[in-house]
């Protein structure tokens, strides 16, 4: 999977939220968040932001916590960054699942052969990977008390 950040976060109410104290706050946050769909369905995650707005102009990438976060060079955009992905996993005959909502990019890419889904659905698949780790850690602590 494939999140497109910026686009995540100003969709998410809680993140943007976040926005009027730190971006970098923000995206932590998403990562965070992204990092615990990753480990519970063992999904590979990506998610791309644009150095605009990122922490630096020269873009980058790394692996926290499962996730691999990109930030675009300057001069391009996660959207490119992003079809440039789906158009290599077309090619290598992978599918792909991006992230956004902006329906335009949405409608290019599923032409490229990527399944796109929403911001909703996506926080609806990161709700529902948050709650199935809360029950494993509740079940794991029930077993760990004396007398279970």
């Amino acid at each position: 999977m494939v999140v497109d950040g910026y686009n995540v976060i100003y969709a998410w109410d809680d993140l943007r939220s976040l926005l009027d104290h730190s971006l970098g706050r923000a995206r932590e946050r998403l990562v965070d968040r992204l990092a615990t769909l990753a480990q519970m369905t063992e999904m590979t995650v990506a998610v791309v932001f644009d150095a605009a707005q990122g922490p630096s102009r020269q873009g980058g990438e790394e692996v926290r916590d499962g996730v691999r976060v990109v930030f675009t060079a300057r001069g391009s955009t996660a959207d490119h960054v992003i079809e440039r992905m789906a158009y290599r996993a077309r090619q290598e005959g992978e599918s792909l699942v991006v992230a956004t909502s902006d329906r335009l990019h949405g409608d290019l890419l599923r032409g490229m052969g990527a399944a796109v889904i929403d911001a909703g659905q996506l926080r609806r698949q990161v709700e529902e990977a948050e709650r199935d780790l809360e029950r494993r850690l509740q079940a794991h602590a029930r077993e760990a008390l004396p007398g279970s």
